[in-house]
């Protein structure tokens, strides 16, 4: 909390004098005093402000300060607030444990004693915000902990007077294959070749706040890889980050070594690692196979080989890396056009200074449509994999979801609608009209949810059914449902069924389609004087498109994007009851159908629903 910031102390009690006598006792600068009289307004006041302290008066009407206190305990966001209980009575020993069980940290008694009160609000203002800045600093500290370890560089901390490792990250078995507990407690100098242990040393005796050094370092498997290291001094300690830069050292070094000799050349002259991948293209070798550097260095060297050549290009190069030298051998590549061309070849191996072998050098060469095909292929079928892998892991937790929502979230509600229709039952006569009212209120958001369970389910059902298209008699299916819906239309509606397209679907799931939408119209019309709704269908060039337009209260379209998701819904349960799942489940069939679903309107001018469904495949 900034300095600047006042600390919120709640008084509770049904008595202002009591509130104003606490204030006047407790008022410090930085000490702000908010007042409740009631148990539900001291609720509310928890929810929506900053409290870092309650006293709590213990006898209130309605609902007195163990009943506050205790709901306050078993909420997440306002359990951990200290609770001092205040009561001019009820000092016996019973009620002192009751208000430690309700989560009371301590008791204060009327009349208060100014000294120990303003003694005990100290000190539990003191450790509760000790408290909170612990949790704060906790959970800063685990975002950096999480950034840290998941940072593809070496982040470490090195203790400059012996160098051994005190922290590192666990970047360190993917880029030196070392697990992070095997390298704490060992030296840096170790992980390094002789001719870098010197500078290090030197680096290690100097005090600059900030440096940066570039160094070989060995590996698990005692490769050496490059690492660039920035490294902070403070506190008597090196806060390290090295990035591996082994890559772009090794293409470096080479494009420094061939720049002079190649550039101007109008041959194709070219490097490729053991492996056969590009990593050097010059201007030339552009010329003659219309690849560009940046293409040429995404290539491999079998790219340009013709499939009738590829076992003698392979015996070239394996030749080559055991350091035989070709001179003039013709062969044939292939260009970026796909043109088979003959080329005369020329390859050695190039070495470093200590005879490892670095690359390959060749003179001519191109890259195949083939190749590109294939890795296209080969990456379309591992989304593939993927994507399947990732549906039936979707399909189960959609059922898991199932069985959750039409067991688990039925229970309570059965619970509610059983306890609350006993007590009406049973002590309803008591009522005034405010508890009956309340007691309406409970049951009819009861029903409401019991709807939207039923609603949720049925389209978290849709995602598994299997669609079997068969052909339907669209207009006898429209007529059907209006028959189904007979009982729930206004007086004077007037339908319209013209002769509809026919259609190939799933008959099921194409007639809750149809009950989904003509509900919805004969809903949203039913206030009108003369409410009508019309069905009809046309066809475009592939889709038959199907319409059910009403002329009842319509909706703006800047809110159309919102009319086919889940409990999305534009009118309030005032004007029209609803769950808002209806239209999204008619969104799901139908794009299982492969079709597509949208909406016209405008407000207090009806509502025009349209889908489409793929034509009818022709005998």
């Amino acid at each position: 909390m900034s300095k600047k910031e006042k600390i919120n102390i709640l008084i509770v009690d049904d008595k202002q004098a009591n509130i104003f006598a606490l204030e006047q006792m407790l008022a410090k600068p930085d000490r702000n005093f908010i007042s409740a009289t009631t148990g539900n307004e001291a609720l509310k006041t928890v929810l929506n402000k900053d409290i870092c302290l309650i006293i709590l008066d213990v006898q209130m009407p309605e609902m007195d300060g163990f009943e506050v206190a205790q709901i306050l305990k078993s909420n997440k966001r306002t359990k951990d607030i200290p609770i001092i209980f205040a009561s001019a009575e009820k000092k016996e020993h019973q009620f002192m444990m009751k208000g430690f069980e309700e989560g009371a940290i301590d008791y204060l008694y009327k009349p208060l004693d100014k000294d120990i009160t303003e003694a005990k609000v100290s000190v539990l203002l003191k450790l509760h915000l000790q408290k909170k800045e612990l949790v704060e600093k906790n959970a800063a500290l685990e975002k950096f902990a999480l950034l840290i370890n998941n940072s593809a560089d070496l982040i470490c901390i090195i203790n400059p007077g012996n160098l051994k490792f005190e922290e590192i990250n666990q970047a360190a078995f993917p880029l030196l294959g070392y697990k992070p507990e095997d390298i704490k407690d060992t030296t840096l100098d170790f992980y390094l070749p002789e001719e870098y242990r010197f500078k290090l040393r030197k680096l290690s005796r100097e005090t600059k706040e900030k440096f940066s050094f570039e160094s070989q370092i060995l590996d698990k498997q005692r490769r050496l890889k490059w690492f660039h290291w920035n490294v902070v001094n403070k506190i008597g300690l090196w806060f390290a980050n090295a990035r591996d830069i082994t890559q772009a050292k090794e293409v470096e070094e080479i494009k420094n070594y061939l720049a002079a000799v190649v550039k101007q050349s109008n041959d194709a002259i070219y490097l490729h690692n053991p492996e056969g991948k590009i990593i050097s293209w010059n201007q030339g070798a552009e010329n003659i196979y219309g690849f560009s550097e940046k293409e040429a260095l995404d290539m491999h060297i079998w790219n340009m080989v013709p499939n009738f050549l590829m076992q003698e290009a392979q015996a070239a190069v394996d030749s080559i890396l055991e350091g035989r030298q070709i001179q003039a051998l013709e062969t044939k590549r292939i260009t970026k056009f796909g043109r088979i061309i003959d080329v005369v070849f020329s390859a050695s191996v190039i070495t470093d200074s200590d005879n490892n072998l670095k690359s390959v050098a060749i003179t001519e060469r191109d890259i195949t449509q083939q190749k590109i095909a294939e890795q296209e292929i080969k990456q379309l079928n591992s989304n593939l994999k993927r994507n399947v892998a990732q549906l039936e892991i979707t399909n189960k937790e959609l059922e898991s979801f199932s069985y959750s929502v039409s067991h688990d979230l039925r229970a309570p509600l059965r619970a509610i609608n059983g306890y609350s229709g006993i007590i009406v039952d049973e002590f309803g006569g008591q009522f005034n009209d405010e508890l009956k009212r309340l007691f309406g209120i409970i049951q009819n958001n009861a029903k409401k949810m019991g709807l939207l369970i039923d609603d949720l389910l049925a389209f978290s059902k849709l995602g598994r059914k299997e669609v079997v298209k068969m052909p339907v008699n669209t207009t006898e299916m429209v007529n059907q449902v209006l028959k189904e819906l007979q009982n729930g239309m206004v007086s004077g509606l007037k339908t319209v069924v013209h002769d509809l397209l026919p259609a190939e679907a799933d008959p099921a799931l194409l007639h809750q389609v149809f009950v989904n939408l003509l509900s919805n119209a004969i809903k949203y019309s039913s206030k009108k004087q003369n409410p009508e709704v019309e069905v009809n269908s046309f066809e475009t060039e592939d889709e038959n498109v199907y319409l059910v337009k009403d002329n009842g209260a319509g909706f703006s379209m800047d809110y159309a994007h919102k009319l086919f998701g889940v409990f999305q819904r534009l009118h309030s349960d005032e004007e029209f009851e609803g769950t808002g799942v209806g239209l999204a489940i008619v969104q799901r069939v139908i794009v299982k159908h492969g079709g597509r679903v949208w909406a016209e309107s405008e407000p207090g001018k009806g509502a025009k629903l349209y889908f489409s469904l793929p034509k009818p495949a022709t005998t």
